[in-house]
């Protein structure tokens, strides 16, 4: 049955990075359960009308003459504490190659490939849950969403941890794509910049995708998004 949800995941970990999209946290889960990424490759190259997108269970509308999903970007809370960690590897080369006979000694390219040294910040939040609004099927959702135990970067190695999902209907109100503030029509999800957007406040333009998959190239165009 469809109706409106407000969404939230309760984490028990700090969150690494920048929240993902709903939407398309519920299209890598189905696609993964569908089959679709162990007999295709799926890569920036492939066309975007050669990739078979998964049914998920939520509403869609055409906004601008694209068609997005009715999810909103995520919304966090303001941290209890935000810090850079850092994603570091480094192979003593000059320590290791003791361990070896001069005659098995060889040169190792750490510049790049699979030895490079790596130093990466990281974007940490102490944030304790994420939230989107969405329109759809609660049941189908919510199946897809119990095999959903982190969220975020740098989840193998714990961070974004998900405690519990939350469901919570919000009767006639649909906050997915448009919501009102103080008499004022905002906008909660990026959507492909038009006339549909006159109106509209609470946004900025830029350059990126306003549909999933979020990373394809094809998708790229001039948006607007939530500010």
């Amino acid at each position: 049955m469809m109706g409106n949800w407000k969404v939230t995941a309760w984490l028990s970990s700090p969150l690494a990075g920048e929240p993902p999209m709903l939407d398309a946290i519920l299209e890598w889960e189905l696609s993964a359960r569908l089959g679709y990424k162990h007999h295709n490759k799926l890569t920036r190259d492939i066309p975007l009308s050669e990739l078979q997108k998964p049914p998920i269970p939520v509403s869609q509308r055409t906004i601008n003459d694209v068609d997005v999903y009715c999810c909103s970007s995520p919304i966090i809370p303001v941290p209890d504490s935000e810090f850079v960690e850092r994603l570091s590897k480094r192979i003593d080369t000059s320590e290791v190659s003791l361990m070896l006979a001069p005659e098995n000694r060889k040169s190792l390219l750490v510049a790049s490939g699979p030895y490079k040294m790596r130093y990466v910040p990281e974007r940490i939040r102490l944030v304790p849950c994420v939230c989107w609004f969405i329109r759809g099927d609660r049941k189908g959702i919510n199946k897809l969403l119990k095999s959903i135990y982190a969220i975020g970067k740098r989840r193998n190695v714990g961070y974004g941890i998900v405690n519990k999902w939350e469901f919570e209907d919000m009767g006639d109100n649909d906050y997915s794509i448009f919501a009102l503030r103080q008499g004022k029509k905002v906008l909660m999800r990026p959507v492909h910049c038009g006339y549909a957007l006159d109106h509209v406040t609470g946004y900025k333009k830029t350059y990126g995708a306003p549909c999933t998959p979020y990373w394809h190239p094809d998708n790229y165009m001039e948006i607007a998004t939530p500010c």
